[in-house]
């Protein structure tokens, strides 16, 4: 996403107001609710204040794989008790809200990751004994968001790529040109392209010449504007 100076100045105001409440909010909901504010206009280092830490981040680091992905959108909606996992597989009760200009850009997010994980296993504990003809499936199942944490950008960056080669099915050193170009799609579906030295670094990966990925983005483009037109 592309921010004027005023945006960047909204941004910088919500986080004024917002930074020092925090760990205020992190204190009421303990003992394990993790409060992250994002300054979207810093991406990707978007993390501008965090308390309660659940997830290992801090002050300058990266959103997640998702919130990636979600602010990737011109007009991401607020989200409310959403459950990911984390790649350990830590249950969590997440809810983001974002904060927007006056023309309703958004320019900052206010995120609440709750641990419920022991919540969710007594659940499932109570419901297995109190169950009675066929037993419910856990709660817990392949369908699940899993969201990764990353502490740094370049971990959010492998974990991306990474992904995205898995959904491909194709070692990068087999892959044809059909199949890299399916793995800059998935990329920019997620928001990678907005890592600061994405290009380069997913040029390394796929062994290709950095003039080779921008040439599969304006084909990538170009299908979009088609589509566009014809849908």
């Amino acid at each position: 996403m592309k921010f004027t100076l005023s945006q960047r100045a909204h941004a910088a105001r919500v986080v004024e107001i917002v930074a020092p409440i925090v760990p205020v909010l992190a204190a009421v909901l303990r003992p394990r609710t993790e409060v992250v504010l994002h300054d979207l206009t810093r991406m990707p280092n978007t993390i501008a204040a965090i308390a309660g830490a659940i997830t290992g981040r801090e002050v300058g680091g990266p959103p997640t794989d998702l919130g990636l992905r979600t602010f990737r959108s011109d007009q991401p909606q607020d989200m409310v008790n959403y459950r990911t996992e984390t790649a350990d597989g830590l249950v969590l009760r997440s809810s983001s809200m974002f904060f927007r200009t006056a023309s309703g850009k958004p320019v900052a997010c206010l995120c609440l990751n709750a641990d419920v994980h022991d919540l969710e296993r007594a659940k499932e504990i109570l419901e297995a004994l109190t169950a009675i003809g066929e037993p419910r499936p856990g709660a817990r199942g392949p369908d699940a968001p899993v969201e990764s944490f990353p502490s740094t950008v370049d971990e959010l960056a492998d974990g991306i790529i990474r992904k995205a080669i898995e959904a491909v099915g194709v070692p990068p050193h087999l892959m044809k040109k059909v199949h890299k170009l399916e793995v800059v799609r998935d990329l920019d579906q997620r928001g990678f392209f907005a890592i600061r030295e994405a290009v380069d670094v997913i040029a390394q990966r796929l062994g290709v010449s950095r003039y080779t990925i921008y040439n599969y983005l304006n084909e990538l483009s170009t299908e979009h504007d088609l589509e566009a037109e014809t849908g």
